[in-house]
């Protein structure tokens, strides 16, 4: 028996109609098509328009005896659809496209020429490059190039408008990029109330937003009323499952070419790949969210998810594969190396900040053996443990200080030992950080404490940044939440982490701001400890190179709490 696959309604549709005589297995080979849907006022099955879903119909048809035959016009935008996917998996695997035209001022390396390729082939996709491959550059080098396409006529070069969706922190990193990639391709990131923003829309090259902007109504809907040439979606693992107002907004966005960005593809759990690859290209896993989730996922009674199908796992990997360019640092470049040096202190037993610890310990302990703090959220609490090691103790607005903390002794030693050269200093705590900056504030003279923190405006950000990078601060603080993506820290080649949490995305995007592009020397990342506290089980926790998120209420997370409530495992009272 033949198939016949002919376009629905439009090419804008994004749908193929499905035509075979009455077969109940040829019904069961079209109902395993993900996105297929049955329309039942035509008596017709449809299929997602796209190689991914064309391919399986057709291999399945194939396996059971039956032919699949197409229409012209499905055919040929069948082909060039396979030949541009070709191409660009093709250079993907070679990592360079040395004959493509590079359109940027600043020269590119060989990943970078690949990755314009392959968006240019596919006329779009995701970069999950590992950080500090330069994949901003990537994105902008994609934009620019739409430019050399010739309007009709011989009428001049394309003009286009993109938006670039990114974190709040790095919006004006975006800005910087583009003025240094492009020589001056205009940009604007909206300022003001939203009414006022919507007016700054589409009115430059480049449009810049943060991602929590989506979750306004006014802004998503302005945002969504213009037809953007180019979206990017910047740090996309932000967006995650459907019921977030941000998550909606972005999925209703118009617009010709989508790209997303990031360094950690999927952070938690496998439903998490739904939506940034949902946007790049709309049916790819399914008709919906719950069809993604019943086609790949385990859960348990509750719903919880809990393991991919293992009969389902490589398809699902063939389609994040088809529009994805995954690049770790060591498969393309030759950075200098890490070195990871642990600076152990001791706090007194007689000490303010010894005593301050113990307490605060066994307080946490007693309401964990209480059943007061539940499992899901014993790693937070133990956290706040952390506070005594970096130096106070206290509440929001209410905080005490200690004075000469063990942690500040050794501070002072490591500053004179780095002397002039440039360093970032991490920490957790606001206070923490201001207390820092205050501390060192001396070796430099500025209106306001050099700190990259949550009250820091952006402007300011920036010109903290730059002023660093140029060698005119020598030392930094930044909450490593905060100011652990997309910004660069080149300039210095030590990193001291004063306190560090449970994250271990956001170790590693922290100390990933020195260790990128533009990087010369072999980068020190120095870890402040204090002995027989919380500290050490932080840091075994991030030796194992697993995020915490996971383990949550696993015997991982519960073990590792125990132990910075020094509790042994006769006290297990779980």
């Amino acid at each position: 028996m033949n198939v016949t696959l002919a376009r629905y309604r439009d090419p804008g549709s994004g749908e193929l109609a499905v035509s075979f005589p009455y077969d109940e297995v040829v019904r069961s080979i079209v109902k395993d098509v993900p996105g297929r849907r049955y329309i039942g006022s035509t008596h017709l099955w449809v299929i997602p328009d796209n190689p991914d879903s064309v391919m399986k119909l057709k291999t399945d048809l194939a396996a059971r005896g039956h032919g699949l035959l197409m229409t012209p016009d499905v055919r040929d935008s069948l082909n060039k659809s396979y030949n541009a996917a070709k191409v660009a998996h093709a250079v993907r695997a070679a990592g360079d496209a040395p004959d493509i035209e590079w359109p940027l001022a600043v020269q590119p390396y060989a990943h970078q020429r690949a990755g314009l390729a392959f968006l240019r082939s596919l006329g779009g996709g995701a970069l999950l490059w590992e950080m500090g491959l330069g994949k901003t550059l990537g994105a902008i080098a994609f934009c620019e190039s739409l430019m050399t396409t010739p309007l009709p006529h011989g009428s001049g070069a394309m003009p286009i408008r993109v938006l670039v969706i990114a974190p709040n922190t790095v919006k004006r990193n975006w800005g910087r990029e583009i003025d240094m990639a492009t020589g001056g391709s205009p940009w604007v990131i909206p300022e003001g109330e939203y009414r006022k923003r919507i007016t700054q829309l589409g009115t430059r090259r480049y449009t810049i937003i943060n991602t929590e902007a989506l979750s306004y109504p006014v802004m998503a809907k302005a945002l969504q009323a213009i037809e953007w040439d180019v979206v990017i979606v910047d740090e996309s693992t932000r967006f995650k499952g459907p019921k977030s107002l941000r998550t909606k907004a972005l999925l209703k966005l118009r617009a010709k070419h989508r790209v997303i960005l990031t360094g950690t593809p999927i952070t938690n759990t496998a439903e998490d790949a739904w939506a940034p690859f949902e946007f790049v290209s709309p049916g790819l896993f399914g008709k919906s969210y719950f069809a993604f989730m019943d086609r790949y996922l385990i859960r348990d009674w509750f719903g919880a998810v809990t393991g991919i199908k293992p009969d389902r796992a490589q398809e699902l990997r063939d389609r994040i594969d088809s529009r994805s360019y995954r690049i770790l640092k060591a498969d393309v470049l030759d950075l200098p190396e890490k070195v990871y040096v642990d600076r152990v202190v001791t706090m007194p037993p007689d000490s303010e900040q010894h005593h301050a610890y113990a307490s605060m310990r066994d307080e946490l302990r007693a309401a964990y053996e209480n059943g007061e703090i539940e499992a899901f959220n014993v790693l937070t609490q133990t956290l706040r443990l952390t506070q005594i090691t970096a130096g106070f103790v206290g509440e929001q607005g209410k905080w005490m200080r200690f004075k000469n903390h063990a942690k500040q002794t050794e501070m002072d030693a490591i500053m004179d030992e780095i002397g002039d050269e440039p360093v970032v200093v991490f920490g957790i705590y606001h206070e923490e950080l201001e207390a820092l900056a205050e501390r060192y504030s001396r070796d430099y003279h500025l209106g306001a404490l050099p700190i990259i923190y949550g009250p820091t405006p952006e402007k300011a950000r920036a010109h903290y940044i730059d002023e660093f990078q140029a060698g005119r601060i020598g030392r930094l603080f930044v909450q490593s939440r905060t100011g652990g993506i997309g910004i660069n820290l080149t300039a210095a080649r030590t990193a001291v982490y004063h306190t560090r949490s449970w994250s271990l995305e956001e170790y590693l995007q922290s100390q990933d701001r020195l260790h990128r592009i533009g990087q010369t020397g072999t980068v020190t990342i120095v870890h402040l400890i204090a002995e027989g506290t919380v500290d050490e089980q932080i840091a075994k926790a991030l030796r194992t190179k697993r995020n915490l998120a996971d383990d949550l209420t696993g015997d991982l997370a519960r073990s590792l709490a125990r132990e910075a409530m020094g509790m042994t495992k006769g006290d297990n009272h779980d």
